[in-house]
């Protein structure tokens, strides 16, 4: 790429982009990095998001642990796209995102993964964002989805097909992430069965399945497909994934309606 071609394409991002929508934009992705590469140890129970999902949900793997940053990304993705209201806002968050991890990783030299799907998870959710999903019968798709899923992962422990560990060994103790996970599916299809309009919660939570999904597929070190999971543990495992990743948008939507809140407030104090 030429010095005019990216100077080009700068001159086009400043021109749509306003100087306050670059601050905030900044910001956020600045956040979701710090977030994502070093806040999630001080955040999640039992420590980085490995321990979490094996050791604190006993849910199986592989692949369980390493879309948790991911997941956590969704919601300051989310939270750019509700604030700025303009096409290409996650994107570009995400390119700066991993500008950080680049930066920080030839500063530091080690201990920063170089997440380059984490563009991709910011496409899925902003084309999720302009599809017509309130619309009839799309607005029936995904909570009817949404309920068979929980309702697979709860029969599954319910049954004592619940797996645990990262090689998908039978549980030997409760499944904490297979119940967490049903339940929060059954309750996320009712949010989006009810707001169907907030079309990133569904787009969060599609990203996440097709993060796990992809890392399953080209992660392995022998090959396509080598780091799948043993069949049973793949349900409970891609709701789990959806379930991160919508429910880190619903924080996004509820942070953005107090912001709004609040702000409201203030004006009609003033």
């Amino acid at each position: 790429m030429t010095d005019t071609t990216t100077t080009s394409i700068l001159n086009k991002i400043r021109d749509y982009f306003t100087p306050q929508d670059m601050g905030i934009i900044i910001i956020l992705a600045l956040l979701a990095f710090l977030t994502s590469s070093f806040g999630l140890q001080h955040i999640l129970p039992g420590g980085g998001g490995s321990s979490f999902v094996h050791g604190f949900l006993k849910l199986p793997g592989p692949g369980a642990g390493i879309f948790i940053s991911a997941a956590f990304t969704c919601l300051w993705l989310v939270l750019g796209l509700l604030i700025i209201k303009k096409p290409g806002t996650a994107i570009t968050m995400a390119v700066l995102i991993f500008a950080f991890m680049l930066l920080v990783s030839l500063v530091v030299g080690r201990g920063i993964r170089l997440d380059y799907l984490i563009v991709v998870v910011a496409i899925i959710i902003e084309i999720f964002g302009i599809l017509a999903l309130e619309k009839k019968p799309w607005n029936y798709l995904f909570p009817i989805l949404l309920v068979i899923m929980g309702c697979i992962t709860l029969a599954l422990m319910l049954t004592g097909n619940a797996k645990m560990g990262e090689n998908g060994a039978a549980a030997t103790v409760f499944p904490l992430g297979y119940a967490v996970s049903g339940i929060l599916a059954l309750c996320l299809a009712a949010v989006c069965f009810l707001y169907p309009t907030a079309k990133y919660i569904i787009g969060a939570g599609c990203s996440q399945v097709f993060y796990i999904t992809f890392c399953w597929t080209f992660n392995g070190k022998t090959g396509l497909f080598s780091w799948t999971p043993v069949v049973p543990a793949i349900p409970a495992l891609l709701t789990f994934a959806f379930v991160c990743g919508a429910v880190m948008a619903v924080l996004a939507y509820g942070f953005y309606l107090l912001w709004n809140t609040y702000s409201r407030h203030s004006v009609e104090k003033a």
